[in-house]
């Protein structure tokens, strides 16, 4: 399944996979989000399948908003499928929820 995200309250819920293919490109999304919104909370509840390069993106995501004082928060629920990746890196990415 490709990649959708849907924006439901101040969730941005990601849906399908997230693979190097389109890394870049959603995190140019959350870039122009973060400008708008301030702090983003993203969900990987429904995320089919995550690679190395989604979690980095994540991760760097998270600093680049810490930087410039705006948060991004992301968090799996009880989507256990996609937590290896984030075991890989050495950053805690996810939020407990």
């Amino acid at each position: 399944m490709a990649l959708k995200i849907t924006k439901t309250d101040d969730v941005y819920e990601l849906q399908g996979r997230l693979c190097s293919s389109q890394a870049h490109e959603v995190r140019n999304f959350f870039i122009s989000k973060l400008q708008i919104d301030g702090n983003l909370n993203i969900s990987l509840c429904k995320l089919d399948d995550l690679d190395l390069s989604g979690a980095m993106m994540l991760e760097r995501l998270k600093e680049e908003a810490n930087k410039s004082g705006k948060m991004v928060q992301v968090f799996s629920g009880p989507n256990r499928k996609i937590l290896g990746p984030f075991l890989m890196i050495d950053q805690t990415v996810l939020s407990a929820a």
